[in-house]
């Protein structure tokens, strides 16, 4: 548990609006390997057409984990199962044996679901047990708000020597924008042939307007779990629109105070409201 707690404590701090991890591009591209696979663990089948999707867009073979005793369960009780096993420190112990061998491949497309915060039980207790050494790693994920960025940085606490990339990341009610997004995030980190614009830092940290009040409640409003109260905002030119990052005030697990980067996008195309796409706590 010490272990599990300590890798949660250093990706949270590797995570921010500012403060974000370099860029994919920046460390070894997987343009050139030979051969590369999308593995994922999928219960409710969303991670599972994200991986369809970059399997197709990179002409991957396709596997997915499967533990013997699987998560079947509503949310509420996965969520639970889910807690119980991190206060405990346990994993699925029994993974059934992939279609594939892993060792023939150099560049592994890994994806999950977030549970907790954290890259989805199943996953992780695979990742843990294989030898990742050589190759690159491109982690993707599904989530209700957010976890790309702390899942990311757990993954490289465990597996320190593995190239591992920045990863791809979208809200399950977004599904619909994922060809797209992946389309794009594959093209800016060298992995696939074409152009896109170059990303726009976004601007330094200011006090909220009436007019981007109302933009978080509008994409935020009907969000089921708390996200905090806007305190700060900066944002930048997107495409088709423009991207922001509220700062919240906001409470951690435990219920002490803490702060909060929502990210919303407002499309220029009509009749498209504010979209809420993740948090980072």
């Amino acid at each position: 548990m010490k272990k599990f707690l300590m890798a949660i404590t250093v990706a949270l701090s590797l995570v921010g609006c500012g403060n974000q991890q370099k860029p994919a591009a920046e460390k070894s591209s997987p343009r050139h390997s030979t051969k590369s696979l999308v593995l994922y663990y999928s219960q409710t089948h969303t991670t599972e057409k994200v991986a369809k999707l970059l399997a197709e867009a990179v002409s991957a073979d396709l596997d997915s984990i499967v533990p013997v005793e699987p998560y079947n369960g509503t949310f509420e009780e996965t969520v639970e199962r889910c807690k119980n096993e991190m206060e405990r420190d346990e994993k699925p112990q029994l993974i059934k044996s992939l279609n594939v061998d892993v060792a023939e491949y150099d560049t592994v497309y890994f994806g999950y679901p977030i549970w907790c915060g954290v890259a989805a039980r199943p996953a992780e207790a695979w990742f843990m047990r294989f030898d990742l050494r050589g190759k690159t790693v491109i982690p993707f994920c599904t989530f209700g708000s957010g976890g790309l960025e702390t899942s990311v940085a757990v993954l490289r606490k465990m597996a320190s020597s593995v190239n591992i990339l920045d990863g791809y990341g979208i809200r399950s009610a977004r599904i619909d924008k994922a060809a797209e997004e992946i389309d794009e995030f594959l093209i800016r980190n060298g992995i696939k042939e074409g152009e896109v614009a170059p990303e726009v830092p976004f601007g330094d940290k200011r006090e909220l307007n009436d007019e981007e009040k109302g933009i978080f409640d509008a994409a935020c409003g009907d969000y089921p779990f708390p996200l905090g109260t806007p305190v700060k905002v900066s944002s930048r030119v997107a495409k088709n629109g423009m991207e922001y990052c509220f700062v919240t005030d906001s409470k951690d697990a435990k219920g002490n105070p803490a702060q909060a980067e929502v990210y919303v996008i407002v499309s220029n195309e009509a009749g498209v409201g504010p979209e809420f796409t993740k948090v980072v706590r």
